[in-house]
């Protein structure tokens, strides 16, 4: 049988940095760099994955209960979410599967949310004609980087690259999270989107991730919710200087962050929509500085050289105030996003190089 085809894009954010984990609105896009495979079904019951780069997994669909050994592995990714359909009642078979990947890794673009959903998708086409819906797609994927793989996410990353476009989410309910695709053409807007690779990945950053989420709950919490999500602002402001004096500045302002930055994801969508991108650029830099002095997630002690910092600092000195940088997706090191004017976009590249810094030049698709 001949092999079809599949694509999947990476991901990129674009407003609601750290909403999704406590049920807010985010604003994201699939962009040109994904994941493509070659797939058809093997009449086994064994899944072959060969990806260049990682290597080649056998997965016995028979058998698809976590194995601690494989966390943090491809092979947990195919079996958590083979497992998924399997728990869902959906029966298939194996097939062998050619993998290639244009995501750079540690680019902050999703590579293994865009895999996860790949594995999905071929499934779903393979063996169910494509019927799977892109939420439950996404939900698999979540479940598998959660349980099997091993890492705490929320949904935004799967559900973007499950939808693709630039997407405006709302994760109120995570078991049907709510989303729009908007219309609006960047290759219009006279810049170019910049990853902004600064050098440093998040290998010994796990405390300072999963601190952000404990601590917004831990406000949440007291104000007798589970999540963020489910209190107000006015709310939250009316006892802002008690949880203060409890908590200390800190996880009070990353939970200010929440309120703050998931009103101005939605506010973010809205302004493309109207095809207004200078306002999209204004409410943008509002979320750089939300993120750098509220959310706080620029500098880390595991991380002493600060090189995310030194690389926004460099960008924003090169723009002098034209388009905008700030921190793409988890913070702390991993990649910085720019919006660079057209004319300024081989000065920038040349001098980010200068500085230490490399620039991707994806495009919102």
């Amino acid at each position: 049988m001949e092999k079809a085809e599949f694509f999947v894009p990476g991901r990129t954010e674009l407003g609601g940095n750290h909403t999704d984990h406590q049920g807010g609105c985010v604003l994201a896009a699939g962009v040109s760099f994904g994941m493509t495979a070659l797939a058809a079904p093997n009449g086994t019951d064994t899944v072959k994955v060969r990806s260049k780069g990682f290597g080649e997994f056998s997965i016995d669909i028979g058998d698809t209960e976590p194995r601690p050994e494989e966390a943090g592995t491809p092979a947990a990714l195919i079996r958590g979410v083979c497992n998924s359909f399997i728990e869902s009642g959906n029966i298939f078979g194996g097939f062998d599967a050619d993998v290639e990947s244009e995501i750079p890794a540690g680019s902050g673009l999703s590579s293994s949310a865009a895999f996860e959903v790949l594995i999905g998708n071929i499934i779903s086409r393979l063996f169910f004609g494509g019927t799977v819906p892109p939420v439950a797609l996404a939900k698999m994927a979540q479940r598998a980087e959660n349980v099997y793989f091993g890492k705490p996410c929320g949904m935004m990353d799967q559900l973007i690259c499950a939808v693709g476009g630039v997407v405006s989410a709302d994760f109120a309910d995570p078991q049907a999270p709510q989303y729009r695709k908007i219309e609006y053409d960047f290759a219009k807007s006279g810049h170019a989107l910049a990853i902004i690779e600064c050098g440093a990945g998040h290998e010994n950053l796990t405390a300072d991730c999963a601190q952000r989420t404990k601590v917004m709950r831990l406000v949440a919490v007291d104000l007798g919710h589970e999540r963020l999500c489910e209190a107000t602002a006015a709310e939250f402001y009316s006892v802002f200087p008690l949880l203060r004096q409890k908590y200390g500045d800190r996880p009070v302002f990353r939970a200010m962050h929440f309120f703050e930055e998931t009103r101005r994801a939605a506010e973010e969508a809205n302004a493309l929509s109207a095809g207004d991108f200078e306002e999209f650029l204004r409410l943008y830099r509002e979320s750089a500085e939300s993120s750098e002095q509220y959310l706080q997630n620029i500098v880390s002690e595991n991380e002493p050289n600060h090189r995310l910092a030194n690389a926004i600092s460099a960008a924003r000195n090169i723009l002098s105030g034209a388009g905008a940088v700030r921190v793409h997706a988890g913070g702390f090191a991993g990649t910085a996003q720019a919006f660079v004017p057209e004319e300024m976009k081989q000065k920038f590249s040349k001098e980010m190089q200068s500085a230490g810094f490399s620039c991707l030049w994806p495009e919102i698709a």
